[in-house]
């Protein structure tokens, strides 16, 4: 029978978590992004997904540095988050669970089409109409949809929201529109410190013609494949924490996948009482 610890050190090689395998440059950094397809960029907790600083670390639960400024490991994130998205090499926003997150290119329209945009320029307030949009967000949108690019402070201003006691709902608003890929940062200032934003759809037209050509339960079959091969096992409960799918959704992709015989259901984990899905090519021993 598997153990936890033995899924850990599958892990540690495909999370790039050891001294051999640690990511040590913006290179090494994008090719990590492109061979996981999605990762967070600061933590993960509980290996639910790779994480950047992880792979820069080489370690599997390194600590918080208490000066991150002066940290190497946080140092090299901080500027991949940075310059890749610039380049538009990959996408960084808050993609996953609401936290900083980094996915390839490759991987991008399928994260994109299971959220309703369609690459049209009205999809927001379709959102907002609908009641799933709030109208701080919608504002920041009219904001943007007039005239963009614009740095943070201009942003604020545009959309009605410069006044520091609406700090907290500009935030919460800016990662609302994150989640929903409807803007996109595109670069960092630090002579003052700022944010450089775009409309998603200006950033990335041609994931958003991909996105066009498959549907839903392509896109879900798609990163659950990818997932199982980076993650090894996972247990519906854990895929809808981490995706925010529906339970429907969720068991018919796994239905498929296990159809294909691309993934088991019968795997066991010593000391745990349920069972999990992973590749059929795990060895259950």
């Amino acid at each position: 029978m598997l153990t936890r610890e033995k899924i850990e050190l599958l892990r540690d090689n495909t999370f790039r978590r050891t001294t051999k395998l640690q990511v040590r440059s913006i290179k090494e950094a994008l090719d990590f992004v492109n061979s996981v397809g999605f990762c967070f960029a600061f933590r993960a907790r509980n290996s639910e997904l790779p994480c950047l600083w992880h792979a820069a670390c080489g370690e599997r639960k390194p600590v918080y540095p208490l000066h991150s400024h002066h940290d190497p490991y946080i140092g090299l994130v901080w500027e991949a988050k940075d310059v890749l998205p610039a380049a538009k090499k990959i996408y960084y926003g808050k993609a996953l669970k609401n936290r900083p997150s980094m996915i390839s290119l490759d991987y991008l329209p399928y994260f994109y089409k299971l959220l309703n945009n369609e690459g049209k320029e009205d999809a927001y307030l379709r959102k907002y109409i609908s009641g799933n949009l709030s109208s701080e967000a919608k504002k920041i949108m009219d904001a943007l949809s007039e005239n963009s690019p614009m740095v943070t402070a201009d942003l604020k201003l545009a959309s009605g929201m410069a006044n520091p006691q609406k700090r907290t709902a500009f935030d919460r608003a800016m990662a609302e529109l994150q989640m929903n890929m409807f803007v996109t940062k595109i670069a960092e200032f630090y002579d003052p410190f700022t944010f450089l934003w775009d409309l998603f759809t200006n950033r990335y037209p041609d994931e958003i013609k991909i996105s066009g050509r498959i549907n839903k339960k392509q896109a879900r079959k798609a990163i659950l494949q990818k997932y199982f091969t980076i993650i090894y096992i996972s247990h519906p409960d854990e895929i809808k924490r981490l995706f925010g799918w529906s339970k429907k959704d969720i068991d018919t992709i796994l239905q498929q996948l296990l159809n294909e015989g691309f993934i088991r259901k019968d795997i066991q984990i010593k000391n745990e009482k349920k069972t999990f899905y992973g590749p059929s090519i795990l060895n259950n021993q």
